[in-house]
């Protein structure tokens, strides 16, 4: 192992190359994850203040701003596929299921 950040020798350097790569990944990783958590509690937030628009007396505007705010929690999971989370709708993509799936973070929508 590389002690110090010098590389005397090929052994080293080879070492030194590993070393960097798993930072590299682990970095990434953790940045992944933090962006996860990101994007997963905004969709929260934003469900959470489509709920009380909901309650709202109905208007044209207020419609909008209920499309806008249920399209912003869809791009939100359009960037949670992004970043490589595992589909929670397995069946969503077979047309010969019948199952309708509950969105997987428990939004009501």
């Amino acid at each position: 192992m590389n002690k110090g950040g010098l590389c005397t020798s090929d052994k080293d350097e080879a070492c030194c190359a590993t070393e960097e790569a798993q930072v590299a990944i682990n970095s990434f990783e953790t940045e992944r994850l933090i962006n996860v958590s990101y994007d997963k509690t905004l969709r929260m937030n934003i469900d959470r203040e489509l709920q009380i628009l909901k309650q709202l007396p109905a208007s044209r505007e207020r419609s909008l701003a209920i499309t806008k705010l249920q399209e912003a929690i869809m791009w939100l999971g359009m960037d949670l596929k992004r970043l490589n989370e595992p589909n929670p709708y397995p069946q969503s993509y077979n047309p010969n299921s019948p199952d309708i799936e509950p969105t997987a973070d428990g939004l009501k929508l």
